[in-house]
């Protein structure tokens, strides 16, 4: 029996060396169960967050019968066994924000309470449009339909740990053992604008999404964390400085011309924290008619659309960033509209295939008529406005701005690279060798088996590729308290607004 249990451990220690040995190729730390510090020396904390184990993990089975026979008829509720944690933290915690050209920094934190055998531990990153709208379809006696599109910007990962997926051959699996784990990653994010992150309207979204995963033995599952969002913000450089016009004729029942107005804007864009301006003057063109009141409102316009087999179906929503009022008078109104943009609700402009944001300015006019028996009449006209997130001044300031390109042309993708490096390394670092320059030298070119892989570093890039699935199902008993029925308009096809 001593024998049998000198044995075991010997073993047992075997396969600890050999998860710490392939733990040093990856970078990443790893702390004992019986102290899990931290690298500066404290003590941390347990999180809150936890994720089912896979079946690639010991059973709650395996667990009681390594528990020895003086407490195996104690009560034990599995309830009470901890379990792992798997998350991921960035570099600036709950604050970082996606841009362009920019690198983003973080790890990757698993903490076990149980060996586990694994093939690799991954990050993953994925840009997605989600756009779902509901439909009255008439065909069908059930009543109404969601129709669901998403579209997959990119799709990256990275392995922080294990074995390499190969074309040609099965991987192997390691045992990880009890304790507290970090693995570092770095991703750099291509010069290119990617439509802003949002939720609107009810159905839309454009997200940027971060999972960890553990790869179990086998081609089984593991472990996954849960998926992280970040903002992302492009970078959208206001028009130069240039006032304009807008001019439009104020008609009543499709007869009667009530007034005319003119707007001189004094810019084309803005963005928030700056002042918008603009010189309004109105005049009534009969005297009998009276100008009472005129309103304005600043409004931010989410819209949506999906084309189906039937059309196009539209889902939209208007949130009213603010409103104000204008000194009116009778017959003549001149007045200057000052107002500040807020920053907060407000966001660039943008469209995509799916989603439009846009904003204006809504101008209500009430006009009365008569003497003794008075009526009124309410006008409205808009002004468009664009919004930008960075001032035309900044434009020389930025480096690299002026190069930026529009995802929809770009084959650029984000890509993780070796965390040890300040900078990813770029395509002149690799030095490819010309095979048929060897031979004419009278050297014999390489076969396909000498030929060493890559380093991490160097890996190749791949180039980005959109997909689409499409979707469709029944909307009974499916909880959207928010969404409206979309106005569909039949025979309209086509990705334009």
């Amino acid at each position: 029996m001593a024998q049998d249990s000198n044995q075991r451990r010997m073993r047992a220690s075997s396969v600890s060396f050999a998860a710490n040995e392939s733990a040093t190729h990856s970078h990443h730390r790893h702390y004992s169960s019986q102290g899990r510090m931290t690298a500066a020396g404290g003590q941390r904390e347990q999180e809150s967050i936890y994720h089912s184990l896979s079946s690639s993990a010991p059973s709650f089975g395996a667990l009681f019968q390594n528990i020895n026979e003086n407490t195996t008829h104690s009560a034990v509720n599995p309830l009470d066994i901890p379990k792992p944690m798997f998350s991921i933290e960035f570099e600036g915690g709950s604050h970082v924000i996606l841009r362009p050209d920019r690198i983003v920094r973080g790890k990757v934190l698993l903490n076990l309470t149980e060996r586990i055998h694994a093939t690799r531990i991954r990050i993953k990153f994925r840009g997605e449009e989600s756009a779902t709208v509901k439909v009255e379809e008439s065909f069908d006696s059930k009543g109404e339909w969601l129709h669901q599109a998403i579209i997959s910007y990119f799709e990256t990962d990275w392995k922080l740990w294990g074995n390499d997926a190969s074309a040609y051959s099965q991987c192997a699996w390691e045992d990880l053992d009890v304790g507290y784990y970090e693995f570092p990653f770095a991703l750099k994010f291509p010069n290119c604008n990617y439509p802003p992150s949002i939720e609107e309207p009810t159905g839309f979204s454009i997200r940027f999404v971060w999972s960890a995963l553990i790869d179990g033995p086998g081609l089984q599952s593991g472990l996954r964390s849960k998926d992280y969002i970040t903002p992302y913000r492009p970078i959208l450089i206001s028009t130069p400085d240039k006032s304009w016009v807008y001019k439009t004729t104020l008609i009543k029942d499709k007869r009667t011309v009530l007034a005319e107005v003119q707007a001189k804007v004094s810019r084309q864009s803005l963005c928030p924290d700056e002042t918008f301006t603009m010189q309004l003057y109105l005049a009534m063109i009969h005297t009998e008619f009276k100008c009472t009141s005129i309103h304005y409102k600043f409004r931010k316009h989410h819209e949506g659309k999906v084309v189906l087999q039937q059309g196009t179906a539209f889902q939209s929503n208007v949130r009213i960033i603010l409103t104000g009022t204008v000194n009116s008078h009778d017959t003549k109104t001149y007045d200057h509209i000052t107002f500040n943009i807020p920053t907060r609700l407000v966001s660039p402009s943008f469209i995509t295939r799916h989603t439009r944001v846009r904003y204006d300015l809504l101008f209500s006019v009430t006009t009365s008529h008569g003497h003794l028996i008075k009526s009124h009449h309410v006008s409205e006209f808009t002004i468009p406005i664009t919004i930008a997130n960075l001032s035309h001044e900044q434009l020389l300031r930025l480096p690299n701005t002026t190069t930026i390109e529009n995802y929809r042309h770009s084959t650029a993708s984000p890509f993780f690279f070796d965390p040890s490096l300040e900078e990813p390394p770029s395509s002149s670092d690799i030095h490819l060798i010309d095979p048929s320059a060897a031979h004419s030298q009278g050297e014999e070119p390489p076969s396909y088996s000498s030929l060493a892989e890559l380093p991490p570093p160097f890996e190749i890039r791949r180039e980005r590729k959109e997909h689409t699935q499409f979707m469709t199902r029944p909307a009974k008993n499916v909880h959207l308290p928010d969404m409206s029925d979309a106005k569909v308009v039949l025979g309209l096809y086509g990705e334009d607004w």
